[in-house]
């Protein structure tokens, strides 16, 4: 069995308008906030949490500090590999003041598009082999995976692939999403 179970809501500010160089030290601040202690949010998380036989969890801030709050009997495991898929630096063309939400709809579609350090297509490709890793774990036992929503998802259809399907997918923060086999891995 993998779980995956998105991290809990950062400690961030989510709204404003903001120029490009707010926006840059924004996106730098999102990846060091923690998250909100909230014990009724992650209760069914913390819960799920204690059948692992492994804990992996992402580099970011956010990940690690989510996983300390759910507090595993497992060892846990750091990976940048389960990195949320980025978010490209805003181009040094795009100015104005915006709100939040339209810069990262922008920059989504930017990634989308082939642009910045780690495009779409090269973060699927880490997705394809995040899914092969997480298939190897989950031969040994039930593997519970605290991440980010992006990147579970890309992940969790890469598994689909492999016969790993959920019953529910939805990635609000704190959300655990359990998979299943289905069929033979190859």
């Amino acid at each position: 069995m993998i779980i995956f179970i998105r991290h809990g809501k950062p400690v961030c500010k989510r709204s404003g308008w903001m120029t490009r160089e707010q926006l840059i030290n924004w996106l730098k601040a999102y990846d060091e906030a923690i998250v909100y202690d909230e014990p009724l949010s992650y209760a069914e998380a913390k819960e799920k949490i204690k059948c692992a036989s492994v804990v992996l969890v992402s580099s970011l801030a956010r990940a690690r500090h989510s996983a300390s709050l759910l507090q595993p009997a497992s060892p846990i495991e750091e990976h940048k590999w389960l990195n949320e898929a980025p978010l490209p630096q805003p181009p040094k063309w795009m100015k104005g003041v915006y709100p939040l939400w339209m810069w990262l709809i922008l920059l989504r579609l930017l990634w989308f598009c082939g642009y910045g350090e780690e495009p779409y297509t090269k973060t699927k490709q880490r997705a394809m082999k995040a899914a092969q890793q997480l298939v190897h774990y989950a031969r040994t036992g039930t593997v519970v995976v605290i991440g980010h929503g992006w990147f579970h998802l890309l992940v969790s259809r890469q598994l689909k692939r492999y016969g790993w399907l959920a019953k529910k997918k939805k990635w609000a923060y704190w959300e655990a999403v359990t998979l299943s086999l289905t069929r033979r891995t190859p």
